[in-house]
């Protein structure tokens, strides 16, 4: 662990809060190159706040202060099998959550601020999307990350297509490049001289038409290659995937595509619109007025999640755009919403927060999205080792069988590496069930389970390590049964 620290918002100076304290190592998690330090203070929060710009609710799951991001999450993709959520925030960093847990096992920063993050369809790969040109792919269960080279300005959009072979994606520099993800190479790239593209999407080919059950399936033999690309600026745009040209344009910017490949929802801050598709024909309009910043279908294509930047995300019924929820709950600007494989839960990304609801009701769920190296001091979370992964939630998040407490409730300050040398200065008890040597200055009930004979039920500034030396000065009832020298003066 000789790397540096890493700041959460970089160019920002992260002073220490009292003179003559060393920067606390906030969070210490396993990256794609190793173990790394990372470093938070409350200057970067209130600096984080001063970039969103907006207020923030307060969410029952989680404490005062606990984030999922310090600045804005822009974007959220599921896994294949619904059961991580990766979320991209302003803060140049992409987490890997738990799914329904809502804990982080990983946070991986990137080479600049990420835009879209989207993974691939079997779920091997994850594509992220940044400013400044930079756009790459990563193994999702970790590796070496491929950077694709060739846009010169900020990537807005990436979509794989449904084969997961190719990708696409779209930039500032008003080009939109299709690539191989096997090689990592660039296919083909178009200029888009008619509008700036800030989103993508490639429909999915080869689907069943009704079942006998009246359910939509997928054909289990996708077309090798797809025919159409759709694309958004100022219009909605449906092209040609091989050649790049527009064949059809509607009024729309943020967009979705159902999974049936039937349906195409677009709005564009005054309507809400439903097309069919490929035809792109209208089929039902809504008068919505509200600047719309990302649109979801469930995966049955019932349900089409809307989030909007200055109000709380809503749930429409589709094809027919009838609202039957809208959720009530925000955090600040919702810039993303998605919905997982398994029909079960919508996820909205709300300020510097992540929200989860229940599907098909919308009832958000207790659920906790948060990194303590992301929140400020007065919150609290837990930490907990299985399957030699590190996980962290919200002190109210239950422990999934088979988990092992390494930190319990313990605050976004608290630099506790595998609770050896847990200096958690303000924790109330801390169950450092394995630390040696647990200078707990103010804990009261301290478990030190670790130090021998160490029964410090009331002691302050205990600091005993195998109770020898003790030096519990004016500790009433210190107990210190096996020290030497423990110089108890009230005892």
């Amino acid at each position: 662990m000789k790397k540096g620290f890493e700041d959460r918002i970089h160019d920002i100076p992260l002073p220490a809060k009292a003179r003559g304290e060393v920067p606390g190592v906030c969070s210490v998690e396993r990256s794609w190159d190793g173990w790394k330090l990372t470093r938070r203070d409350l200057m970067g929060l209130v600096a984080a706040g001063v970039f969103a710009g907006l207020p923030r609710t307060a969410r029952a799951a989680c404490t005062t202060g606990a984030y999922a991001h310090e600045i804005v999450v822009g974007s959220l993709s599921f896994s294949p099998d619904g059961k991580t959520l990766v979320s991209a925030g302003r803060d140049r960093f992409v987490k890997f959550w738990s799914i329904p847990g809502g804990a982080l096992f990983r946070s991986v920063a990137t080479a600049d601020v990420p835009f879209q993050v989207a993974v691939s369809p079997d779920g091997s790969q994850i594509a992220v999307a940044m400013d400044n040109g930079h756009l790459e792919l990563w193994p999702f269960a970790g590796g070496t990350k491929r950077a694709l080279q060739g846009h010169t300005a900020a990537v807005k959009g990436v979509a794989f297509t449904p084969d997961g072979s190719q990708l696409v994606s779209v930039s500032l520099d008003r080009t939109t490049k299709v690539w191989s993800v096997a090689n990592a190479t660039l296919v083909r790239s178009f200029t888009d001289s008619t509008d700036t593209m800030l989103q993508a999407a490639v429909p999915r080919a080869g689907l069943l038409r009704d079942v006998s059950d009246g359910r939509r399936a997928a054909n289990e033999a996708l077309a090798p290659a797809q025919s159409y690309l759709v694309t958004s600026g100022t219009q909605v745009y449906l092209r040609s995937l091989a050649t790049g040209a527009i064949l059809r344009a509607v009024a729309g910017k943020a967009f979705a595509l159902n999974p049936n490949g039937e349906f195409l929802a677009a709005d564009d801050g005054t309507k809400l619109y439903m097309y069919a598709f490929p035809s792109l024909a209208p089929n039902a309009s809504v008068v919505q007025k509200q600047n719309a910043t990302s649109l979801s279908y469930s995966a049955d294509g019932k349900l089409l999640s809307i989030a909007y930047t200055g109000a709380p995300a809503q749930l429409y019924s589709a094809p027919d755009l009838t609202l039957t929820l809208e959720t009530g709950a925000s955090a600040g600007a919702n810039l993303a919403t998605a919905m997982d494989p398994q029909n079960q839960y919508l996820a909205v990304a709300s300020g510097q927060s992540i929200l989860l609801f229940g599907l098909p009701s919308g009832n958000v769920l207790p659920v906790c999205f948060m990194d303590v190296a992301a929140s400020s001091p007065a919150s609290s979370g837990i930490q907990y080792l299985m399957g030699g992964v590190v996980y962290t939630a919200g002190c109210t998040s239950p422990i999934p069988d088979g988990g092992v407490c390494t930190c319990d409730c313990v605050p976004g300050d608290c630099p506790c590496v595998y609770d050896t040398g847990c200096s958690c200065d303000s924790d109330t008890g801390c169950d450092c069930d394995t630390d040696t040597g647990c200078s707990c200055d103010s804990d009261t009930g301290c478990e030190c389970v670790g130090d021998v004979g160490c029964s410090c039920d009331s002691d302050y500034g205990c600091g005993c390590v195998d109770d020898t030396g003790c030096g519990c000065d004016g500790d009433t009832g210190c107990g210190c049964d096996g020290d030497s020298g423990c110089g108890c003066d009230s005892e």
